[in-house]
């Protein structure tokens, strides 16, 4: 097994517990103007019960081999309040990833280090896995995140059926999968 911490953070299976951390955090402006266009937050009781879906896995598959997994973030130094959380949905052969911090944690190197080992450990339990990532344009810091991650920019007429996708949104794939998915 992976292990489930890298140098500054510690991660483990979201529960539906998480909510009550991860609410404040994950439910501000900041973080809603890139995920939600009503920009409108859930409530505490629809988190919980988003992350209950999480935990429990896939109900309705859209392949037969769809695999979910998601972590909650927490600081090493601190591991009592979650931070955020990382997800990951496997079809097949591809997948999609996606991450979430609080903006309290933006721009200190975290969310580079939380993907750097979510690849790391997806690598070790779906190995072979072609991963995609969308992104609102105007969200530049993840932009940057995921060319960083050697991820590239494809045209979204080539993408998959992403289920993150939202119109407008840019697609993105995994540097080492380009050439096999565009060619």
């Amino acid at each position: 097994m992976t292990s489930m911490q890298s140098k500054n953070l510690h991660f483990e299976p979201l529960t539906a517990a998480h909510a009550d951390d991860l609410f404040a955090v994950l439910t501000t402006p900041s973080v809603l103007a890139f995920i939600d266009p009503t920009g409108k937050p859930p409530t505490l009781e629809e988190l919980r019960a988003e992350y209950a879906a999480r935990a429990s896995g896939p109900v309705n598959l859209i392949t037969p081999t769809e695999k979910w997994f998601n972590v909650a973030v927490h600081l090493k130094a601190d591991s009592s309040k979650a931070i955020g959380r990382l997800e990951a949905t496997r079809y097949s052969k591809w997948g999609e990833v996606a991450y979430l911090l609080g903006e309290a944690w933006w721009g200190k190197g975290l969310a580079f280090e939380a993907m750097h080992w979510w690849h790391d450990y997806l690598e070790a339990v779906v190995p072979g896995t072609q991963w995609w990532a969308t992104v609102h344009p105007a969200n530049q810091r993840s932009i940057r995140l995921l060319t960083r991650l050697k991820y590239e920019e494809v045209d979204s007429s080539r993408r998959p059926k992403l289920q993150s996708y939202d119109l407008g949104d840019r697609c993105f794939i995994r540097s080492d999968h380009v050439k096999e998915h565009t060619a």
